[in-house]
């Protein structure tokens, strides 16, 4: 008996979920499989496999020609059945050199297939489930003239007998008319297996009035098991034991103690699957209803309770008893909502087993590809706790890591996870659902409304921020759902830095202007005065983000982890000549651009990353505040409270920062600092690069502006750029040219969005590279720039987040995603950015030319194979393997300093043939760690 409660939302998700399957194959689209006992036994007999893209495809319809193969993987076996051919054609439209052409010829001598009265087969159209259960009652030894599958009702007859011997079984919505899909064939398959063989007394044929007869015995009768292994643990002979004897099928109980069958093929696992359960619920309940669910007449005073797989304590299903499952007599706390409670009832003799399976939240901390079995290593966001509800189990170390497909998972997904106690260990993983939205109310411990809907707490929940009670209405989450549609994890939804901004001033409604407003710093730097849809002067001097709606009117939310480095007040610094607007910083603040940690008062520390938004203000004497913007700590500026240049050694400027952090991390995501007296050196600017050859004429537009348009990068954006045809005075860019690519910077523009002026890149932040050549070099992030050939050129390191470009002879520009998609070209120009801080290629603008174009040319670049390095009294002896004699190779030696590289000095090396050994000036200090760098090659140098 098999009742399944309405109530279960999702139950196939579940039963995926907590299913147990190690030894079978994994396919990329194993979350999107329903029927997965099915497919991983057909597959690891090898009748039905997966494609080469490691997909299985399960809702892929079949044909008539692929069902014809997996009947004959069925009665010959893979092996004998790939050898199948066909001499002459079996019907008219299969010629012998189709695929199927063997599988078709077979099956259709032995009397398993029909073709059609047209003599075509028709092998690529979909194939019924009813023809296929003819195919498979065929293969069963059912004769399709003494059973009647023949004739107009020929349908009726097949589904009769094929639903009576359980070929549909697990498929509770089976349509006979339907196309058969891969999946659905590998469970009629996968039942067939298991399926008792018929065979019939003798059969005899005679002419009666002209018509031929069938005389047989009255009807089929079940094979005997004769000398075959009863592997299959049934009555009579199975047709997997006759056809497969090396598959064996046991009765076992699975990692969470629940009724299962483990699955062995020629000794080899393929996989342990829980029974269905007769009911299933996911919350606590009362064993009364159980006794009643299960249509008991008899109570099991003593049914037996395990808890994720550890046997708890017993209960006494019986009429009427309003105790629960888990109660403060029994199992206290180890059920609630968002638990799965799987009851087994064996009839036979009246036991009851209920199996409590907790699903938890986690995030992927990292995945292993590189092994013979991947993994992902799951971080729980739940408290995972032992039977007595309270003792802490950690899930740590290899006990953190599920064997899977890691294509299906990427860092930090959050996902729903099962473990099993009895096994100490994960045993499911999947991703877990999301809904995003603006909180409008929550009740503590049990409930939360986003976006109008309300949804239960799951009983592990958790909260990304730590605690509950630090939520706000009106404030954007994302939530995270278990399979039953209950809130399991609450993560706060990120913004992009753009979204940000900083409250300088705000006034209600109560003022004297009688309205909300609030005058914002925006993420570009930009200053605002807007309308509010309420009173917002408790957010002044903090980070919020934002929202307009359509009449200009603002609704604000105070940002997540916001922190200051001080008792901050939107107030002028008096104790600084130039005020400012932000009093009540540190006098200590430290941050480089060289380093991404940043000291923004004593013994606090965070970092900066290449997404960190700075927003820094500087006023001058007079009153007026520059509101500059930087992306990544690599541009920003340096900010110092005490100015290195100058005495004394300790100054008492303040600076003031106010940020905000990802999660509970130190990591910087927008911050607002006040710079105004401290000691700032210029930070790198948005690098703006014009497509010469993309220029326009002049335009004069309806207001009188004239300009020429550009196609453009704007430090990361492909996009258009109006140039001013009259640039102001110490502008670099030439407007209107149109023979030369412009890269500059500290562009500024007009209200009219018209380019205006511009710098040229600055030597302490870039190195400008200009020439002909561009080569592709071995080596993950190297290239060759300038000479003929690329044994010639240049080698240098490409950053990892550098941004690249190719130019066409139109001006048109794309994005180079990666340094290995940039084809060799001896008459491209280039224009590149050389960080001086690291040593690297930032930018890389490459233009491509019409004459003489020698694209993918090919490399004859040297790599080196190896470098090592030693040190004494100011001198660095450096040996370089795999030198070519004549070449030129740069040598790099730099400081680690906190995670990040100093560039001391560069020298060039001549090399000699095979090993070249070189000597460089420099003084290295005792204590450090030095990374010495060659090409691809690098050595970490102690002194």
């Amino acid at each position: 008996m098999k009742k399944f409660l309405s109530l279960v939302l999702a139950l196939v998700m579940t039963m995926s979920l907590v299913t147990v399957s190690a030894g079978a194959k994994d396919f990329s689209d194993d979350g999107s499989i329903t029927y997965k006992e099915a497919v991983d036994v057909i597959s690891g007999i090898g009748v039905v496999d997966g494609y080469s893209g490691g997909d299985f495809k399960p809702t892929e319809v079949l044909t008539r020609g692929a069902a014809a193969k997996i009947i004959c993987n069925l009665i010959l076996g893979p092996t004998t059945a790939s050898y199948l051919s066909a001499d002459t054609a079996p019907f008219k439209d299969v010629p012998v050199t189709n695929v199927f052409a063997g599988y078709i010829t077979y099956c259709s001598q032995q009397g398993i297939i029909n073709g059609y009265a047209d003599g075509t087969f028709r092998p690529t159209a979909t194939l019924s489930g009813n023809a296929f259960m003819k195919m498979l009652l065929g293969a069963l030894g059912y004769d399709s003239a003494i059973e009647g599958y023949t004739g107009a009702n020929w349908t009726v007859a097949v589904i009769k007998q094929a639903a009576g011997i359980g070929l549909d079984d697990g498929n509770d919505e089976f349509v006979g008319s339907k196309a058969v899909t891969r999946e659905e064939a590998a469970l009629y398959a996968f039942n067939m297996l298991q399926a008792t063989m018929v065979e019939y007394d003798a059969k005899t044929s005679v002419d009666i009035n002209g018509a031929t007869v069938t005389i047989a015995g009255d009807k089929a009768k079940e094979v005997a098991q004769g000398s075959y292994d009863n592997n299959m643990h049934k009555p009579n002979l199975q047709f997997a034991e006759r056809y497969f004897d090396k598959l064996d099928k046991t009765e076992t109980t699975d990692d969470f103690a629940r009724p299962a069958t483990k699955w062995t093929f020629k000794g080899d696992k393929i996989g342990t699957y829980a029974d269905a359960a007769d009911v299933t619920y996911t919350s606590n309940v009362k064993l009364g209803d159980i006794y009643s669910d299960l249509d008991m007449s008899e109570k099991d005073k003593n049914a037996e309770v395990y808890y994720n797989g550890v046997e708890a304590d017993d209960v006494a299903v019986s009429k009427g008893n309003t105790v629960k499952v888990s109660s403060s007599s029994a199992n206290n706390k180890l059920v609630a909502d968002g638990s799965t409670v799987e009851v087994f009832y064996d009839e036979d003799n009246n036991d009851v087993t209920i199996c409590i399976i907790d699903t938890y939240v986690g995030t992927i901390s990292s995945k292993e590809e590189k092994v013979s079995d991947p993994y992902v290593v799951v971080n729980s966001e739940s408290l995972v706790t032992e039977k007595d509800a309270s003792t802490p189990v950690s899930i740590s170390g290899s006990k953190a890591r599920f064997e899977t497909n890691t294509d299906n998972f990427e860092e930090d997904d959050v996902v729903l996870f099962t473990y099993s106690q009895s096994a100490d260990e994960i045993k499911s993983v999947v991703k877990a659902e999301s809904v995003e939205g603006t909180l409008d109310k929550y009740t503590l411990g049990k409930n939360l409304t986003l976006a109008d809907t309300e949804y239960k707490y799951s009983k592990n929940i958790a909260f990304s921020f730590g605690s509950e009670t630090s939520m706000t209405t009106k404030s954007d989450y994302v939530i995270y759902l278990d399979t039953n549609g209950m809130v399991i994890y609450v993560d706060e939804q990120e913004f992009d830095a753009s979204q940000y901004a900083y409250v300088l001033y705000t006034q209600s409604s109560n003022s004297r202007f009688g309205k909300d407003q609030v005058q914002l710093v925006m993420s570009d730097g930009s200053v605002k005065t807007v309308d509010t849809d309420d009173d917002y002067t408790s957010l002044e001097g903090t980070i919020v983000y934002y929202r307009a709606d359509d009449k200009g009117e603002y609704a604000l939310r105070q940002a997540a982890n916001v922190h200051k480095n001080g008792s901050i007040t939107t107030t002028a610094d008096a104790s600084i000549a130039t005020n400012g607007v932000l009093s009540g910083g540190a006098t200590d603040f430290d941050m480089k651009n060289t380093r991404a940690a940043i000291t923004t008062k004593t013994g606090t520390t965070v970092y900066g990353n290449s997404e960190t938004v700075f927003v820094v203000a500087e006023s001058d004497a007079r009153g007026k505040t520059d509101y500059s913007v930087y992306k990544g700590i690599k541009n920003a500026p340096t900010i110092m409270s005490d100015d290195p240049t100058t005495s004394p050694t300790v100054e008492t400027k303040a600076v003031e920062m106010v940020y905000t952090t990802s999660g509970s991390s130190d990591v910087v995501t927008f911050a607002f600092i006040d710079a105004t007296g401290a000691y700032v050196t210029n930070g790198k600017r948005d690098v703006v690069f014009l497509a010469a050859e993309s220029a326009t004429k002049m335009i004069t537009d309806g207001d009188n502006n004239q300009y020429y348009l550009y196609n453009a990068v704007v430090d990361d954006e492909i996009t258009t750029v109006k140039v001013k045809a009259a640039q102001d005075a110490g502008s670099v860019v030439v407007a209107g040219n149109d023979t030369v690519n412009q890269v500059v910077t500290n562009a500024d523009y007009n209200n009219k969005g018209l380019l205006t002026s511009a710098d040229d890149i600055s030597t302490s932040d870039y190195t400008t590279l200009k020439g002909t050549g561009v080569w592709k070099l071995s080596g993950s992030y190297s290239i060759g720039l300038n000479g003929t050939t690329a044994s010639a050129s240049v080698r240098y390191t490409v950053a990892s987040d550098a941004k690249m470009y190719y130019i066409d002879t139109d001006g048109v520009i794309t994005k180079i995603d990666d340094v290995k998609n940039i084809s060799s070209d001896s008459t491209a120009t280039y224009i590149g950015l050389l960080d001086v801080t690291d040593g690297d290629i930032a930018y890389l603008f490459i233009q491509e030319v019409d004459n003489g174009k020698q694209e993918g040319a090919g490399s004859s670049g040297v790599v080196l194979s190896g470098i090592s390095a030693s040190y004494s009294s100011g001198t660095v002896t450096v040996t370089l393997t795999g030198t070519n004699a004549g070449q030129v190779y740069p040598v790099t030696i730099s400081l680690v300093n906190g995670g990040t590289l100093v560039k001391l000095t560069t020298a060039n090396v001549t090399g000699a043939a095979t090993t070249t050994t070189a000597t460089i000036s420099a003084a290295l200090s005792a204590g450090s760690t030095y990374m010495v760098t060659c090409g691809d090659q690098s050595f970490v140098l102690g002194v």
